[in-house]
């Protein structure tokens, strides 16, 4: 960044960027000078130094002026002309999810309470019944036990399996003493299969309200045929997470790990009451290195009398501490994915895969008529989404944290907004925010723009498939569409929505390059500011923590990261390159790149020293088991 003379001779004369003029008495911990600190503060400045006292950045400014605070013990780290930037926020990662299919082989299915169903080999039927009474038979658990089996199938006559052909009654034949529940190869809380022995007791207590609401699946005599979509789905969550956290902190603490060592040092993510426990238990233990904004899953679905149960959650958006906090309450989703997409597209080509030939084309989880063909859902007379959205209005609840792919399901959301906002007035619906945006009509860029809804973004580096199924104009439109959206007004952000190393997916977001290198929606490249104050700055504000995260400022939570390269200067095609080389989050060096250790000898104590790929390479054979997400 270029600065007039009159600043320069200004810095000069002051000899700091941004500095109070009386210095705390207290000796920074650590000083990085000798680089080009990018603060991506509202006038994007760029630094050469920035000290580091406790868990806040003290002073940011110019090698001379903060090298002058230094105390006896301050420890100074010569950058050599590297880039440090804010810590990453990533707004939409299932981390607990991810941490359990990527290390869930630590612990044994009953600490997980996952209990494996291999589709491997299945044919028929029966072939997962007797898989079933074998995991039964195995683990012997006590009549009433629920017993959640995962996997999904991975072919188009295995999903014809699962969907078409077993029956909760089939699955009484294997569990006939307990409540039984199978994954369906999509996220948890968006459907499930169980026995007739589940559907029975959830009948039993929750009846008028799954009549009302729905979503379960009939047979040929209009009876449950064991298939849940939600909100019934959401009624199992509180039976299937009910996991020790002392269990579940040995799989997430290297997943954060991971992330430290991608520069990530926050992430927004719905999650189950047992996660939070988890995260709380590392917390508890100074164990915790990723700040964590909490979308509470469980409540949707789980709250029968809206009006006095939305009450409960009137002040829980924005509470907790600077390592878990509420950012919202929400639906988990609107839709599904891929070509299950809430969509009023008309499908041009096939699905994405077989599980997606299974559900309706363009179907809306809040919508009260079925589209399926055959029609297999029940009728049901209330809509729960639309009544939920209402009353988290009236009780100052955020709606975030919420999957919306499709453009039907973006545009219908808007219009409950407006019918809210003309009622209750714009300040009811402040920060509200869908995620994903998959698929946005540019028509609605405007309506987002003026009712203010934030989006989170994903882009996908292959969209050859939705230009399959939708045609090009669409792929090239509709998705992630993050410029032409700020250049209406609208607030968008990153996330990855997945594992992978992120600096590959800020990467396509400046290129909008596949793996093929084709170019997808040229008119919606981003510059690498803007990407960079989608990942801090901007995402700071989706999380509810402007004022204490995303920008180098004195003051501020001291999170930040340290890059192996000038990340304002390489070409669009290196990003994914960029490796981070050391993390600090909350004050402390949480992870160190092996070769910065050896060539500076920093070892901080606490800190992990190693390589993205050495960690990654850590997971144990076989993966972990599937479920969570949403």
């Amino acid at each position: 960044m270029k600065f007039s003379a009159k600043v320069v001779m200004l810095l000069i004369t002051c000899g700091i960027m941004t500095f109070p003029a009386l210095l705390s008495a207290q000796a920074p911990n650590y000083i990085f000078h000798n680089g080009k600190i990018l603060t991506v503060d509202n006038n994007f400045s760029i630094a050469q130094a920035v000290a580091v006292t406790g868990n806040q950045i003290t002073a940011v400014g110019t090698d001379t002026a903060v090298l002058a605070t230094a105390g006896q013990n301050t420890q100074k780290i010569d950058l050599k002309g590297r880039t440090v930037i804010p810590g990453l926020i990533d707004t939409h990662r299932h981390m607990y999810s991810y941490a359990e299919g990527s290390f869930g082989r630590l612990l044994t299915p009953e600490q997980r309470r996952r209990y494996p169903l291999s589709w491997n080999g299945v044919t028929t039927k029966e072939d997962v019944v007797n898989q079933v009474r074998g995991g039964i038979a195995l683990y012997k658990p006590a009549p009433g036990k629920w017993m959640y089996f995962t996997g999904g199938p991975a072919a188009g006559a295995q999903t014809e399996i699962l969907f078409d052909q077993l029956t909760g009654k089939d699955l009484d034949r294997a569990a006939p003493n307990n409540p039984v529940v199978l994954g369906l190869g999509i996220p948890d809380f968006n459907g499930f299969m169980v026995n007739q022995v589940a559907i029975d007791l959830l009948m039993s207590k929750h009846g008028n309200f799954i009549k009302k609401y729905g979503r379960f699946w009939v047979d040929s005599a209009g009876q449950p045929d064991g298939h849940l979509e939600p909100p019934a789905s959401r009624l199992v969550s509180p039976y299937t997470y009910d996991r020790k956290p002392e269990d579940l902190a040995v799989l997430y603490k290297p997943d954060m790990e991971e992330m430290n060592s991608m520069g990530i040092t926050t992430v927004s993510s719905r999650l189950p009451e047992d996660t939070k426990a988890a995260y709380s238990w590392l917390r508890d233990r100074n164990q915790m290195t990723v700040r964590v904004g909490q979308g509470m899953i469980e409540a949707f679905g789980n709250i029968e009398d809206l009006k006095t149960g939305m009450a409960a959650l009137r002040g829980k958006t924005g509470s907790g501490d600077d390592w878990q906090w509420v950012t919202g309450a929400g639906p988990t989703a609107i839709d599904g994915s891929n070509s299950r997409a809430c969509t009023d597209q008309k499908r041009t080509g096939g699905a994405y895969g077989p599980l997606d030939s299974w559900f309706p084309v363009g179907q809306c989880h809040n919508d009260i008529e079925y589209r399926g063909s055959p029609k297999r859902a029940s009728a049901i007379s209330g809509n729960y989404y639309r009544e939920w959205t209402v009353e988290s209005a009236r009780n100052a609840v955020r709606f975030a944290n919420v999957h919306v792919a499709g453009d039907r399901g973006v545009g219908g959301l808007l219009n409950i907004i407006e019918e809210i906002q003309r009622e209750m007035g714009p300040d009811s619906t402040q920060g509200w925010a869908t995620d994903h945006c998959t698929m946005v009509n540019p028509a609605d860029f405007p309506r987002l723009a003026r009712l203010k809804v934030w989006m989170s973004c994903l882009i996908r580096i292959n969209l050859t498939n939705m230009a399959t199924a939708y045609g090009e104009r669409i792929a090239n439109t509709f998705h992630a569409p993050a410029q032409s959206m700020i250049n209406a007004g609208v607030k968008v952000v990153f996330e990855t929505d997945t594992n992978v190393y992120i600096w590959d997916h800020m990467e396509t977001f400046v290129t909008r390059k596949d793996s093929k290198g084709k170019v997808w929606g040229p008119q919606d490249r981003v510059d690498h500011p803007t990407i960079l104050k989608m990942t801090t700055s901007w995402a700071a504000d989706y999380v509810l923590k402007p004022n204490k995260l995303g920008t180098i400022e004195r003051g501020k939570l001291a999170d930040l990261v340290v890059l192996d390269r000038d990340f304002l200067t390489i070409p669009s095609d290196d990003i994914s390159e960029v490796t981070p080389v050391l993390t600090v989050v909350d004050g402390k060096v949480v992870f160190v790149l092996t070769d910065f250790a050896r060539e500076n000898n920093f070892r901080p104590a606490g800190s992990l020293v190693s390589t993205y790929q050495d960690l990654v390479a850590r997971r144990p054979a076989g993966g972990g088991f599937g479920g969570g997400g949403g």
